[in-house]
């Protein structure tokens, strides 16, 4: 498939799937009358550190603009680690069918600062971009939902509109979600009324199509892997010096389970979802000559298609579940002590669908010993994709808008975020960030020199307002 890269398209995914100047923001920009009032607004927001755990300075900061404006804001939960607010062209209490806009406060720590080109939590503005810890991921799109409300806020006075909209502003999204979308989707999603909810999860996908089609693709997530941490136990009892080792002992029957359980891992088997066929269907469909036929009929090519995905890691991890080792340790001891117990966690992915269960059942029948104990550490929810509806298409049609050579395909997002909490509880919800980006900017994601580009935080702006403009256009 020469004319299209795929390999991109998972690569822009998973990138999007996330120290020292004072808290109000610098720019190094003399004309500061040129800067755009949004710019200026997220240089203030990214300047106050949030990493998770510390999300209620820069929550009550947004949720004070939201309140300057004439939004009503209600905070659902008011901790240092745990500050939830929505911000609503309404009052919740109206009840009026709500369009939430998401997003999370907090942000991935800032490691290495000294190789920044800005301090990682000065939000300077500087080479048309803002630059900080969260520019993309994600209080760039914060930024961009507020803005474009703010344009209906007088609307919505003179008018008795249908619908609601509301900005969702969220904690601990990089820590699971549990101290935000979890506590709102638990205590306050009778107060939301939510019909749909709109997040991360996607993107401007770039080098995807061929370069003479000229179009620009965006994925819309609608579905994501699913996450469950294991911890694997064994003891045994047997003599503890190592210079007369054992027939068995603990740690070597723990690598030898180990070692199979990796050998499967390495040969997993292939599963397309009814998304992954989806999405290579949409892809195929907006594609020319034998790379489009090909993706068009993946079904009809499935053992080529296999191959092919087993030899890239991100197209395979994409269409099965994934076992990652991510820690092994024993007791404390000598060199010459063999340790009777011996742990290690697993970093597993699961594709839609899977059932914790039966998943489990496998990673046991595939260690092969009945001595090892399975605990499960944390598991995320289980979710099912959301279907494609009116609300997919709302979305899609506010970025042809926007920009006038778009294309849409709902995709599978590889990672996790908080569209499972409202997906489990049979909500629509969907996951795109509306700016087209090279894959260099995307991968300053979670690492240093994170930064936005004023002319993107703009169009931004003007997809979201686009899109609030489809739901209330009809209604004066």
């Amino acid at each position: 498939m020469r004319n299209i890269n795929i390999k991109n398209v998972l690569f822009s995914l998973f990138f999007v799937a996330s120290f020292f100047f004072s808290s109000y923001g610098y720019t190094n920009i003399s004309d500061t009358a040129h800067i755009p009032q949004s710019a200026k607004l997220l240089s203030n927001y990214l300047s106050i550190e949030s990493v998770s755990g510390n999300e209620k300075e820069a929550g009550m900061f947004l949720a004070g603009v939201c309140r300057d404006m004439g939004l009503h804001v209600e905070i659902f939960t008011n901790d240092k680690d745990t500050f939830n607010f929505a911000a609503s062209l309404y009052p919740l209490e109206m009840q009026k069918p709500n369009v939430i806009l998401l997003n999370h406060i907090d942000v991935v720590p800032a490691e290495k600062p000294y190789f920044w080109t800005h301090p990682p939590f000065s939000g300077a503005i500087a080479d048309g971009y803002v630059w900080g810890r969260g520019a993309i991921d994600m209080k760039g799109m914060a930024i961009m939902q507020l803005m474009a409300m703010e344009r209906f806020i007088e609307k919505s006075q003179k008018y008795d509109l249908p619908y609601n909209i509301t900005m969702l502003s969220v904690s601990g999204e990089e820590t699971g979600g549990f101290t935000g979308a979890g506590i709102i989707t638990e205590r306050y999603l009778d107060s939301l009324n939510p019909i749909v909810v709109y997040n991360e999860g996607g993107t401007g996908l770039p080098g995807v199509l061929s370069d003479e089609l000229g179009k620009k693709l965006f994925g819309i997530s609608v579905a994501t892997k699913r996450t469950i941490w294991l911890k694997l136990t064994l003891i045994m009892e047997t003599s503890g010096h190592g210079s007369v080792p054992p027939v068995s002992y603990a740690v070597q029957e723990k690598v030898d389970a180990l070692g199979r359980l990796t050998w499967h891992n390495k040969n997993r088997e292939v599963e397309f979802s009814e998304t992954t066929y989806r999405m290579f269907k949409e892809l195929g469909r907006l594609e020319t000559g034998i790379p489009g036929a090909i993706l068009r009929n993946i079904r009809l090519v499935k053992p080529l298609a296999t191959r092919v995905m087993k030899s890239d890691e991100i197209l395979y991890s994409l269409v099965s579940n994934t076992i990652t080792i991510t820690g092994i340790s024993t007791q404390p001891g000598a060199p010459n002590q063999i340790p009777h117990k011996i742990e290690s966690i697993l970093d597993c992915r699961l594709l839609p669908g899977v059932q914790t269960d039966e998943f489990i059942k496998k990673v046991r029948y595939w260690l092969n010993n009945d001595d090892i104990e399975i605990e499960i550490l944390q598991e995320g929810v289980d979710a099912p994709p959301t279907e494609i509806d009116e609300y997919y298409h709302k979305m899609s049609n506010a970025l042809k808008h926007v920009y006038k050579n778009a294309e849409t395909i709902p995709i599978l997002f590889p990672a996790s975020n908080d569209n499972k909490y409202f997906r489990a509880k049979g909500i629509p919800a969907y996951g795109l960030l509306p700016v087209f980006m090279d894959l260099e900017l995307l991968e300053t994601i979670h690492s240093i020199d994170e930064r936005l580009p004023i002319k993107r935080l703009e169009e931004g702006i003007e997809v979201y307002a686009e899109l609030i403009r489809i739901f209330l256009q009809n209604n004066q």
